[in-house]
């Protein structure tokens, strides 16, 4: 018994999988890209050239590079994700996708901040305006005031939310 050769697991190659599982798949996305809920949601998804960098190691392969950790965000991130994408999803989709891909960025890098921010109870008005504007500026061929005005509103909302937590941090002592 201690003679006989470990069976080794079979492997499966790229080619060996089926194309029609591939296909509902991007069917699905495609179909939830049409609908009306998508339309507001885009710093939560990965875009394409994200899924890219991701590599996928199956298993009994060695590994040829190291993979992309994507982190959960979140109850704070997630709430200031939503507050800074809210309205937006119009001017997203017209985007070309490397503006899209910039913005997308950018909007990642503000919402940790702005976060980050919520998370120590100190959202500096003048700071959270300062942010959310340069990420609003990205958008080309929108008028400037009305990214002003809409970075007002979303600074407003999220002094609300960073007061909110407060008042639920405090209730908790």
């Amino acid at each position: 018994m201690a003679d006989q050769p470990i069976p080794k697991p079979e492997i499966l190659k790229p080619e060996q999988i089926l194309p029609v599982e591939e296909n509902l798949v991007e069917a699905d996305q495609k179909a939830f890209e049409r609908s009306p809920e998508a339309k507001d949601v885009f710093l939560e998804q990965p875009t394409e050239t994200e899924k890219a960098l991701v590599t996928k190691v199956i298993e009994g392969q060695p590994k040829t590079a190291a993979p992309v950790p994507i982190l959960p965000a979140d109850e704070v991130t997630i709430s200031v994700e939503k507050i800074m994408e809210d309205g937006l999803g119009e001017y997203f989709n017209k985007l070309t996708p490397e503006a899209q891909l910039k913005f997308k960025t950018k909007g990642e890098e503000t919402a940790k901040e702005l976060a980050g921010m919520v998370r120590g109870f100190k959202v500096k008005f003048k700071r959270a305006l300062q942010i959310l504007r340069d990420w609003l500026l990205c958008v080309p061929g929108v008028n400037k005031f009305f990214l002003e005005q809409e970075a007002k509103i979303k600074v407003d909302r999220i002094i609300e939310l960073a007061e909110a937590r407060k008042e639920e941090a405090s209730k908790k002592t």
